[in-house]
């Protein structure tokens, strides 16, 4: 794992989640939350089991609803590579399922997930986590 921060949008493979948003979104100005999940799920970033435990998986959804949180804060997205992107339709079911996702890695759900072990003991990783799961709970 290339990782240079604390967020996952800060590693190799976050940056491969806004590579595959950025593609996704090109002629779009506004995207349903669902559709982001449907859409990471189809190209194998997702699991269709939300239990599933793997690295990829779980860095996928914390990048996902850490773009969430930047549009939920900002109004925007934040990064300039979706600067196209208006708006993300944000339904009170797919927000519950996305901090499920990252709750569960928060929580090491099943006591064998990879990006927990990795991070476990980082305190600054753990409070951006809690704060991520604190924006997307605000919004249900």
């Amino acid at each position: 794992m290339g990782s240079w921060g604390t967020a996952s949008l800060e590693s190799d493979e976050g940056l491969d989640v806004l590579h595959a948003l950025t593609e996704y979104t090109t002629e779009r100005k506004s995207v349903q939350l669902k559709e982001l999940i449907t859409h990471f799920r189809e190209i194998g970033f997702l699991s269709e089991d939300p239990d599933e435990e793997d690295f990829l998986y779980d860095n996928t959804a914390i990048a996902l609803a850490e773009i969430v949180c930047a549009y939920i804060e900002n109004g925007k997205t934040k990064y300039e590579q979706l600067n196209g992107l208006n708006g993300i339709v944000l339904e009170t079911e797919d927000l519950l399922e996305l901090k499920q996702l990252v709750q569960q890695v928060l929580d090491n759900k099943g006591g064998d997930r990879e990006l927990y072990e990795l991070r476990d003991g980082d305190s600054d990783w753990i409070k951006h986590m809690e704060n991520v799961v604190r924006i997307l709970s605000e919004q249900l």
